[in-house]
């Protein structure tokens, strides 16, 4: 199935799963894998989306499926509509760039479950409720992806609700991230041992809780990195890295590009 308008496309199919063409697309694509790992390849590396996971393309990223899992399951939003959702929700980066990693949100996740079960129930509607549906799904997309999306309009690492324990050590991690934390100290706020944390944080949040931290650190950064002159070491230390040349690692691995060339294609001055 596919429908399309000027704002967008949504393309769910269950046929042509291997490996397809290279492309490069004038719109952002965000690609879901509701049952299993899926796989596309870029000039940068391959990317692994793994089960209800999401990953978004921006525009003119090149890119080509090697392996989508039972399913084929994706929209594409055109630039003007996130720009006119970034305007109505105030925020200053309307022409955000999405980071180089796959992401999970329960929120995202649910609106997916929603719209595949609409679309299957009712495939054979007529063309005008598909095209409403279809209007009102890329405006909310639209808007999750802002919110939920991991990018360089953020000033936070996207967070959800999970278990209690989890929560806590998140929380603790928030107030604490610029300390220089052990597994056994996060281990002994959440009351379990290392090995029990480090297994529930991956299920619950797709990252372990040292890599979930130093995500969260890069991102608090990225104000102080586009809106300020501070020195780039400066920023580092003050966010909790040890060194620049972990920061531009992190930096680099998240957005193929540095600290120091994200600053200037997205920096105030532009």
């Amino acid at each position: 199935m596919i429908l399309e308008n000027e704002n967008g496309l949504l393309l769910m199919r269950h046929e042509q799963l291997g490996e397809r063409d290279w492309r490069s697309d004038p719109c952002y694509k965000i690609i879901f894998s509701p049952y299993a790992s899926s796989k596309y390849q870029t000039p940068q590396g391959d990317i692994q989306i793994h089960q209800n996971e999401f990953f978004i393309f921006n525009p003119v990223d090149h890119h080509r499926q090697l392996q989508a899992a039972t399913e084929k399951f994706l929209i594409e939003v055109q630039p003007a509509a996130l720009h006119a959702a970034a305007e109505q929700m105030g925020i200053k980066k309307i022409e955000p760039e999405f980071s180089f990693m796959s992401f999970r949100h329960p929120q995202i996740q649910q609106w997916m479950s929603f719209v595949r079960d609409f679309l299957s129930l009712h495939e054979t509607s007529s063309p005008s409720i598909n095209q409403l549906f279809l209007d009102n799904s890329l405006t909310q997309l639209a808007m999750m992806m802002l919110q939920y999306g991991p990018g360089s309009h953020q000033t936070e690492f996207p967070t959800f609700k999970s278990k209690g324990s989890i929560d806590v050590v998140i929380d603790a991690l928030k107030q604490s991230y610029r300390e220089d934390w052990t597994l056994d100290q996060m281990a002994a706020v959440a009351r379990m041992n290392k090995y029990q944390l480090a297994h529930l944080f991956k299920e619950e949040m797709g990252l372990s809780p040292y890599s979930w931290l130093q995500m969260y650190r890069l991102f608090r950064s990225q104000y102080p990195l586009l809106y300020t002159q501070r020195p780039i070491l400066s920023i580092a230390l003050h966010h909790g890295f040890k060194s620049v040349a972990s920061y531009n690692h992190l930096f680099k691995k998240v957005y193929r590009k540095t600290p120091s060339e994200f600053r200037r294609i997205h920096g105030m001055k532009n």
